[in-house]
């Protein structure tokens, strides 16, 4: 059995589309998802980490309306759950806890444990065999201890290339044949 780590941000909830709407709303400026093609691009908006966080705590207030990654994410989330244990590991401020729980009730996705970390570059030290996650930041951690990293495709992780250790996916229902196959090489 595999312990897999799953992602909230940008794999679960697309609070980066929920983001740029509040974006627009707070500054009048107009920003396309495809514009994220950095994994810190709040900087080219001339607002510091503090404010884009502030502001990802909103969005997640806002719970009931953040939208998922994908259609039918219960059902694929419950399809990797075959292959073992699956954890919800984020690094989102502890104040949105509650939303966040909500918002997974809400959406009916199946996990065993929620795991709070304080950063999202912990996530490759981890007791974990698989990471399901859009972070750039961890892809040399999960490589240099061998762990897969399957990287869910976003415009903030586009420089990022595969190898043995890094599959990208564009849909969750990809991680099911990939663990699959894994499963049959071993």
């Amino acid at each position: 059995m595999l312990k897999i780590a799953l992602d909230l941000d940008g794999v679960l909830a697309d609070t980066m589309r929920l983001w740029i709407k509040l974006w627009r709303r707070r500054t009048g400026q107009i920003i396309e998802f495809e514009d994220l093609d950095e994994w810190d691009f709040w900087k080219k908006l001339g607002i510091n980490e503090g404010e884009f966080m502030d502001m990802m705590n909103d969005a997640w207030r806002l719970w009931k309306i953040m939208p998922p990654t994908e259609d039918s994410l219960s059902e694929k989330v419950k399809e990797i759950k075959k292959f073992g244990k699956v954890d919800i590991v984020t690094a989102r401020p502890r104040v949105t806890e509650r939303y966040v729980l909500n918002w997974l009730r809400l959406h009916k996705i199946p996990y065993d444990e929620y795991v709070w970390i304080r950063s999202c570059r912990e996530k490759p030290s981890l007791n974990y065999d698989v990471y399901i996650d859009d972070s750039p930041l961890i892809v040399d951690g999960c490589m240099r201890r061998r762990k897969l990293l399957i990287l869910y495709d976003r415009p903030w992780n586009k420089l990022i290339q595969e190898n043995i250790y890094v599959r990208r996916i564009k849909s969750l229902s990809q991680v099911y044949e990939i663990l699959r196959r894994l499963e049959n090489e071993s």
